[in-house]
């Protein structure tokens, strides 16, 4: 039959996408900057309320490396960056440094997305910010192991960074009113 469909993607929730998939980029190069070139990513989640970021590393990271890593993400947020979408052939991204993983196959002209390169730079075909300080804040919340060699970050950005930090407070001034 002819029905018509009408097809409407929320720009509110795809905002909150945004910020997230670009703090991924950022938490990902904070990541290989502190902990080290061995580190890949090998899988993540991009969610309007969350991230998760799976990466190679053999062992936990320390509180210390937490704090470096996210003071590291929160530094280039702040820094109000551009994201720059660039498209090149995929010979030509890898000579020039960008990150490629998964065993993907790719097309010959790739989608790159470049934030303070070289810091930056990879393979992604996904929707981004258009500059770092629109992501407004970053939290980490754990780091915990889910296989040999595999670490998995959780965080949070945005205004669920502000509902996090209210709850923790919240917390806090509870527990000092017990006490």
């Amino acid at each position: 039959k002819n029905n018509k469909v009408k097809a409407v993607v929320s720009s509110d929730r795809r905002s909150l996408i945004k910020c997230n998939h670009t703090a991924t980029h950022l938490l990902h190069a904070a990541l290989r900057e502190i902990i080290g070139p061995h580190v890949r990513q090998s899988g993540s989640l991009v969610a309007p309320d969350r991230l998760r970021f799976d990466f190679t590393n053999l062992n936990p990271l320390t509180d210390q490396e937490l704090n470096n890593i996210e003071s590291r993400v929160c530094e280039k947020i702040r820094a109000n960056t551009n994201v720059e979408v660039y498209w090149t052939s995929y010979a030509k991204a890898v000579d020039e440094g960008a990150l490629a993983f998964f065993g993907d196959t790719y097309e010959n002209q790739v989608r790159t997305i470049k934030i303070d390169p070289p810091w930056s730079y990879e393979l992604c075909g996904g929707t981004h910010m258009d500059s770092t300080g629109g992501i407004g804040s970053f939290i980490i919340l754990s780091e915990t192991g889910i296989g040999t060699g595999i670490r998995r970050i959780e965080a949070v950005t945005g205004i669920h960074a502000e509902k996090t930090i209210k709850q923790y407070f919240s917390i806090i001034d509870n527990l000092s009113k017990m006490f």
